[in-house]
């Protein structure tokens, strides 16, 4: 049984997938009820799960509907007085038939962002330049081509937090990586300072560093030590 509180607490969503997999007599060497425990204040609550659920034993026969119930309350019941709240101001936001064109799982990607890799390639392929001498593609520079390369070698997390840098934002548009159009900009020959970023233009300007490992150092600080429009 996929036990979906591994993601609100492993240990217990363990010892549930536990009594789910028990071979021997459950109400023997478990002894529980269909009754779960609540922290209230400090105070530990014993809440039924149903009906008599204090006086109705976990067997082998029912222990999948202990379970069941048990996660329901958890993630549900437990939380519903803080939950509606939230439900109805997320509804006035994004209320009509919104919605109904996603599947949950497509809605919980757009919130929480996706833990693949970032597609750099097509970032790369609609980027945009300025700056740069005109008598050569800006794509030709050294500096934008170690750039382009760090960007792609790096972690996942890395990578979106250099996006995050770049656009404000850690993710990509809904349409997808053709719809974000990157800007890079020359700043100059001076390399002792630190590429900057204007996160309303999607904009990052970088100086004429005179190696990978120099603009490396200087682009992951900048990133690291930044944090939105202010510093750490």
């Amino acid at each position: 049984m996929d036990i979906p509180l591994m993601f609100y607490t492993a240990s217990l969503a363990v010892g549930l997938q536990q009594l789910l997999d028990f071979e021997g007599d459950v109400k023997e060497t478990f002894c529980r009820d269909f009754v779960a425990e609540s922290d209230r204040y400090g105070r530990l609550v014993s809440v039924p799960l149903c009906p008599n659920g204090d006086n109705k034993a976990v067997t082998n026969s029912n222990r999948a509907e202990f379970v069941e119930l048990y996660v329901k309350y958890l993630l549900d019941t437990s939380v519903l007085r803080q939950f509606e709240p939230f439900k109805r101001g997320f509804f006035t936001v994004c209320g009509a038939n919104a919605l109904s064109l996603f599947r949950p799982e497509e809605i919980e990607l757009l919130v929480r962002g996706s833990e693949e890799p970032l597609d750099v390639a097509t970032l790369r392929a609609v980027a945009i330049y300025d700056g740069w001498k005109k008598n050569t593609s800006a794509e030709d520079e050294e500096v934008v081509a170690w750039f382009w390369e760090l960007f792609g070698e790096a972690a996942v997390k890395e990578q979106r937090a250099l996006l995050s840098f770049i656009t404000g934002s850690d993710r990509l548009p809904a349409m997808g990586a053709t719809s974000l159009i990157i800007k890079i900009t020359c700043l100059g020959d001076e390399t002792q300072r630190f590429p900057m970023a204007r996160t309303c233009f999607n904009m990052i300007g970088l100086y004429l560093y005179p190696s990978k490992e120099a603009l490396q150092s200087k682009l992951w600080r900048a990133v690291v030590e930044s944090e939105g429009f202010g510093l750490k």
